[in-house]
């Protein structure tokens, strides 16, 4: 069963920075110019961080900034399977999928020369649990045992199939701050306090504008810390990125599919896309609290017969996308054939089950969506025009950043939102676990489905020759109970300089893996 790396489902996908390049080139950007000595990277986002706290940051478009300077216990390899980090043994104790041991690797040294102990692990999890970051809630149920200095024991009150994750990047747990940074939390929003190749500068950097990263002394491989300095520059609007790019003041950035064209035939650059997410409406008011007519099946069925998937997904994302009727995409854990085939485009259906519901005369429904994502944009005007063909309006709100898209849905004013590119990109247990379940931090109505509920626990129970069916049984149903407005698959594109070598997503990821050897030349 593949699975891909664990991604915020509430997010978006995100590359990790922990890179290592030949020391072969001088440059001001990776792979501009020529000389001798470590070369420096230099890499494009449209938004600047929340914070630089591991357990305030919102992870997802923000991983960047915090995965130079903070190691974490397990990592990702290429190959999609887990990789030592901090820990270099880890697993499960007994049987159930309640307790995880970690094993610290010797010499592991926090980057102010300080040894790394169970006991500041343990430190560090305790003061990720208060935290308000999206991956908080997935830690505030685990407890912790240190049996000796460099072990430590997770233990969760409910069985979790792929516990491992938690302790990898994406979910920021697993990204231990030293007792320095804990002495003084306040001191965490602007600096660094981890054990990762790199530390933040700053005194080379300018807050919301470009942040600094320098070689970590203390770091234990020091084969992986072959930058000179990686600057993560803020650009919000995607078309300047490109430029910049073309001109050689950045190395790499996350294309959309309007601008991932026009590198075409540029020798010097080149692209790498992954198909990692899905696109579409996520039914926050399924209850039926602001918009009545949410709370029936019947309703939530019709408008995914009124959406033409194809039509849409050719239009918007053309040759970086494909049309996907369930939140989870082909060959990925969780992935179900069958219910590919439950909501064919039929308008006509989808007509009569409104009327059958009592709303033939059509039904209002609020939506926020992040206008600074161009495909997201179209996407979500695509299922506006056809879902208006039907009777049922959508009133659009637009977000010009990620903080506001973020204000607009803890107002509960939208029954419904875009998760901006998508959500999805990690094993269906943490995919699903976010919007439908009850305590998911996507499910802002706290809406509770007792079928969810059973699929989840079963899923939650298996093992790994029984899990690949338990995650397709979660699917179905969600796809079954229409909880939420799918539309199309989309592409993770990566666009860089062609003299970085060694750029690949994980096998099963929407990640480029913090493990891959980029390298210039």
């Amino acid at each position: 069963m593949k699975r891909r790396t664990a991604l915020q489902a509430s997010i978006g996908v995100v590359a990790t920075l922990t890179l290592a390049a030949c020391g072969g080139g001088q440059t001001s950007g990776a792979g501009a110019g020529s000389g001798s000595g470590p070369a420096n990277l230099t890499i494009a986002l449209s938004s600047a961080p929340n914070s630089l706290d591991p357990a305030q940051v919102a992870v997802g478009p923000f991983l960047n900034y915090m995965d130079p300077a903070y190691a974490t216990l397990l990592t990702r390899k290429a190959d999609g399977t887990l990789g030592a980090g901090i820990a270099d043994k880890w697993g499960y104790v007994g049987q159930g999928n309640t307790k995880f041991q970690l094993q610290l690797r010797k010499g592991a040294k926090f980057a102010d020369g300080t040894p790394i102990t169970a006991a500041d692990v343990v430190r560090s999890f305790t003061y990720f649990q208060k935290g308000s970051g999206p991956s908080v809630a997935n830690f505030r149920p685990l407890t912790f045992a240190t049996p000796d200095a460099s072990t430590v024991v997770v233990s969760s009150p409910t069985p979790n199939p792929d516990m491992g994750t938690l302790f990898t990047p994406s979910y920021m747990g697993g990204a231990i701050i030293s007792p320095a940074g804990l002495k003084d939390p306040k001191k965490l929003a602007s600096a660094t306090f981890g054990s990762g190749p790199y530390v933040y500068s700053p005194q080379q950097s300018i807050s919301g504008d470009h942040y600094a990263y320098v070689p970590n002394k203390n770091y234990w491989d020091k084969s992986a810390v072959h930058f000179k300095k990686i600057t993560v520059r803020v650009m919000p609007n995607v078309n300047s990125q490109v430029q910049a790019l073309k001109s050689g003041q950045i190395d790499l950035m996350f294309g959309t599919p309007d601008v991932a064209p026009t590198i075409k035939g540029d020798k010097a650059l080149t692209t790498l896309t992954k198909p990692t997410t899905w696109a579409g409406l996520f039914l926050l008011d399924r209850a039926g609290t602001i918009v009545k007519g949410l709370g029936d099946e019947r309703v939530r069925q019709a408008l995914n017969f009124a959406i033409d998937r194809t039509a849409i997904t050719k239009a918007v994302y053309g040759d970086f996308g494909t049309p996907v009727s369930q939140p989870a995409m082909p060959g990925y854990d969780g992935y179900s054939p069958a219910a590919q085939k439950v909501y064919p485009y039929d308008p006509a259906k989808a007509k009569a089950l409104l009327k059958a519901a009592g709303y033939g005369s059509g039904l209002t429904i609020p939506v926020n969506y992040g206008s600074f994502d161009p495909s997201t944009t179209k996407m979500v005007q695509a299922v506006q025009a056809q879902l208006a063909e039907v009777g049922v309006k959508l009133e659009l709100r637009a977000a010009t950043n990620f903080g506001a898209w973020i204000n607009d849905l803890l107002t509960k004013k939208y029954a419904a939102t875009v998760l901006s590119p998508g959500s999805g990109g990690e094993s269906n247990f943490y995919a699903q676990q976010a919007g439908f379940t009850k305590t998911g931090i996507m499910n802002l109505f706290g809406v509770a489905d007792p079928d969810v509920d059973a699929a989840y626990a079963r899923l939650a129970k298996s093992d790994p020759q029984s899990s690949g069916t338990a995650a397709k049984e979660l699917t179905d149903v969600i796809v079954r109970k229409a909880l939420a407005l799918p539309v199309s698959g989309t592409d993770t594109i990566a666009m860089y300089n062609t003299k970085l070598h060694g750029v690949l997503f994980p096998e099963g990821g929407a990640q480029l893996t913090s493990n891959t050897t980029w390298t210039v030349g």
